[in-house]
Formats: structure tokens, sequence, C-alpha cells
């Protein structure tokens, strides 16, 4: 009988792996609604012997086994679970504390490639459709690392404001069936962009009721060939990746907002002023006076462009930042505030 795509359930391991190739199992596993229909690419690559000369022709006489591909990507609205989660990986570090019961603060930044090396922090991703003794599809994609994760703050109602995007590559290990079941879908805690606080190089966007969308992307430039080398594995006969690395890592912010009198976007570009970029979400209460929510502050930046253009009719401008290193508070540091436990444990 056939599928529905809408039948697909989902797990991630909300707990690192100890080992690239090593899943982990149903008790780390968590399950979130995604909003992309497509499932993970998981594909044997190939080669033939075409060029090869001694064949007396040019075509191929055979075809030959070669390595495993993974990828996948998951597409939502924002919640502290996943959002959370996503960071995590994405960054690589965390410092976790609790500011209440039932109530956890990840603090994360990027994994420092002296201290923390540039071996990725690995999850398990399971897809399963009519999962049992009469699956159509039951696989765990094992040694998953986020290659990159965007995150957009738009104008509108509705949770579509606030979306999180994510993409991943896979070693090319894969167990099917998963013999993980994948459990209930977590009951999340959307986030939306009508509570957010934005502070842009001194300038309050939300007090002057001036801003209209914020983006900011994150890429780890997996370093994809070098997971294959001699002895990084097989399975069943082709090569799998023994390793996944960060390069040479790219972040992104950009926002717009609208440009009137006494706008400074233009100023602060050609004096090349230097700040900060900081921007925070609320959400629901958790217990006391805790609350489901995140901040992310950008510890030193600059404009890069600033482009006056417009948005439904109203003169806007474009604003592209520089994120720069700070000698002190590094890069980049990003909190969330939810009920999921053990993230990258």
């Amino acid at each position: 009988m056939s599928a529905n795509i809408r039948e697909t359930r989902i797990a991630v391991s909300a707990q690192k792996q100890t080992a690239l190739q090593t899943p982990l199992t149903a008790a780390e596993c968590v399950s979130f609604s995604k909003l992309n229909a497509a499932m993970s690419v998981v594909d044997m690559a190939t080669e033939n012997d075409a060029a090869e000369i001694g064949k007396g022709n040019e075509f191929a006489a055979n075809n030959y086994k070669s390595h495993w591909n993974v990828t996948g990507a998951f597409e939502k609205y924002i919640s502290s679970q996943f959002l959370a989660w996503v960071v995590a990986f994405g960054f690589g570090k965390t410092t976790k504390t609790t500011p209440a019961s039932g109530a956890y603060t990840y603090t994360c930044v990027p994994q420092d490639p002296v201290t923390d090396t540039i071996n990725m922090q690995a999850f398990t991703c399971v897809e399963a459709i009519r999962q049992g003794g009469s699956a159509v599809v039951d696989r765990a994609l094992v040694g998953c690392v986020i290659s990159d994760f965007t995150i957009s703050l738009m104008s509108g109602p509705g949770r579509a404001n606030a979306k999180v995007s994510a993409n991943f590559i896979g070693c090319g290990k894969v167990v099917s069936p998963s013999t993980i079941t994948v459990p209930a879908s977590l009951t999340e805690a959307f986030l939306n962009a009508a509570s957010a606080a934005i502070t842009i190089n001194g300038v309050d966007y939300v007090s002057n009721a001036n801003f209209v969308m914020l983006e900011q992307t994150w890429n780890n430039t997996v370093r994809e060939g070098a997971g294959f080398y001699p002895g990084s594995g097989l399975d069943q006969g082709a090569a799998i990746r023994g390793r996944l690395e960060f390069g040479d890592r790219v972040p992104g912010f950009k926002f717009q907002a609208r440009f009137k009198n006494g706008s400074t976007e233009l100023a602060l570009l050609y004096a090349q002023t230097e700040g900060t970029a900081a921007w925070s979400l609320t959400g629901a209460l958790i217990t006391g006076s805790t609350y489901h929510g995140c901040s992310c502050t950008w510890q030193r930046m600059r404009f890069a462009t600033a482009v006056v253009n417009d948005a439904d009719g109203i003169v806007t401008v474009e604003v592209t930042v520089t994120p720069m290193w700070h000698t002190s508070n590094g890069l980049v540091t990003f909190a969330v505030t939810t009920t999921l436990n053990n993230i990258l444990a």
C-alpha cells in the first residue's frame, strides 16, 4: 500500500554520539515536527570504468560501489527546544545551567579548534514511515553534523514570523531497520518575533518601531572530502566517512529597517562605527519567573553595506553586518532557555 509523506516520523539524539560511527539509542532521542516535506538523501554513489584503457572501446564494462552520501534538512518555526538543539550542535560548544526546576539554559559559543579540536559534534537522526512490521522506511542516519543553519525573524502574524532552518551531513553509516522506536513528539514552546528585543550598533529598533526583518546565518564549511581516508570505513562495500570536521566557519548577519529622517544606518556605515548586535525572544512561562526564550549577542561588529530600498512601498534600508572577533568575549554568544535536558551531553 502506498504511503503518504505526511506519515513520516522524525527523531534526533539530543545527546552527542561518543564516536562518529557509533549510534545512540532510543533513550537519547527526541521527536520534532518540521515544515519541509523532503526526506533525507541517502545515496550510495557508484563509478564505472568507461574512461579506462584496454577494454577496446569507450563504454563501461563494469560499475563499482564508491561511497555513501547522506544529507538532510530541517525547516521549522522556532521553538526553544529545537533552537537550543540546533545552536548547540551547530556551534559545537555549550554550557548548561539550571535557572529553575525543569528549566535549562544553554549558553552556546563556537567551539575552539585549539582546545575543542575541529571534530564536529555528531548526532543520530531517525526517519520512519509506518515503523514496525510493515515499515515503508525505518532508518537511523548515524554520525550526522550540522553543516549550516539560518535564523529568520520577519514581519507578519503567526509562527511563520520566526523560523530556523538547518542542513546536516552524515558520515554515511545507515542502520536499517533503525532499532530505535521514534518517541512521542515533543510539546514545543514556540517563540514569536513579536516578542523580540533588538538593539544593533546602539539603536533600539523595537522602541522606534522601525524594524522589518533580521536574518543570521552560520556555516561550518564542513570538510566533506577529508572524511574519506585509508581506514575510514565501509558500509555494504561502499566507503563512509571516519571524520567530519569544520573548515573556515562563516557567520552572517543582515537586517532591514524603515528609513526616515534621523535614521543613522548610512552615517554608521560611513564612519565605520563599531558596536554590538543583540536580539532576544521571550516565550511562555516555564516556572516562577523563568521563561522559554533566547538571546544572541554578536560581540563586535561594523556595517559592511547599507542600501536604501523599499518594502511594500515603504522606504527601507538593508544593512549587511560584518561580525568581528572580540579579544575578550569571542565572536558570538547564544543563550537559549528551554525544558529539554541534556542537549549535547
